[in-house]
């Protein structure tokens, strides 16, 4: 399991997000996204989910995943935050890296 930030701890507690998601998502994300600050957000496409192996895999967390981002430091792999992207523009950020 990776490393989490105190602030990563406290948003995943309070995002409902267990250390099995976390592991889930960080294992196949197959999207980054630089957003500054020496960090990157990793999530999971819509195409990657659509996968059936990988969907019987992950079980009841594939559709919570989907809106999923964990942004992580670069140089220590840590993470600093994670948080739910519903396409709004308060994750745009995170989407697009700006």
């Amino acid at each position: 399991m990776p490393k989490l930030t105190k602030h990563a701890a406290v948003r995943a507690n309070q995002r409902g997000v267990t250390h099995d998601m976390l592991y889930a998502l960080m294992a196949w994300a197959d999207m980054e996204s630089p957003v500054g600050g020496g960090c990157t957000a990793v999530r999971l496409s819509r195409a990657r989910l659509q996968d059936r192996d990988l969907r019987v895999l992950l079980g009841a967390n594939a559709d919570r995943l989907r809106s999923m981002a964990v942004v992580m430091a670069d140089g220590t792999g840590e993470v600093v935050t994670v948080l739910h992207d519903h396409g709004g523009a308060s994750g745009r950020r995170y989407r697009r890296g700006h």
